[in-house]
């Protein structure tokens, strides 16, 4: 049995009771394409503790299917999670305001939401963006990722 798959076993034999300190081995081939390369993505974020819906969003995993590869969340750049997640929160703060005005109900946190202005929603917007993707940035180095394009 190779050090590779022992580690792997051990990883998963142990992956509820494995230190936040745990760090992914690199001992894989080069993938020949992005398929095999979210393989790979996906079997080192297991072996550092990262499973299920954490490792890779249902939506991810239907665009997969369908043949669009999009890297988990943990292999993005800082950059990169910053504007997702802020496009992300504002089509769905934009949907719930839409949504209340058609039905003619306005919640009081959407209500104050409108009532604190476009420059606090943005602020606010920007700095939960950053902490979402300074936290899975934190992780991936936690645990000892290689960067995408390695993989």
């Amino acid at each position: 049995m190779s050090a590779f798959r022992f580690q792997s076993n051990l990883n998963k034999t142990h992956a509820n009771t494995a230190s936040s300190e745990a760090r992914v081995l690199h001992n894989f081939e080069k993938a020949a394409s992005r398929k095999d390369r979210l393989a790979i993505a996906l079997n080192l974020l297991a072996q550092g503790g990262v499973t299920g819906n954490y490792a890779y969003a249902p939506a991810f995993r239907g665009l997969a299917r369908a043949g669009l590869i999009i890297k988990p969340l943990h292999y993005w750049s800082f950059l990169g999670l910053t504007l997702f997640t802020a496009i992300l929160f504002c089509v769905l703060a934009a949907l719930t305001i839409i949504a209340s005005l058609l039905l003619g109900v306005m919640p009081r946190p959407v209500f104050r939401m409108i009532e604190a202005g476009p420059v606090v929603f943005f602020a606010g917007n920007i700095a939960l963006s950053m902490i979402f993707a300074f936290i899975h940035r934190f992780k991936a180095k936690q645990i000892g990722l290689p960067k995408w394009r390695d993989l």
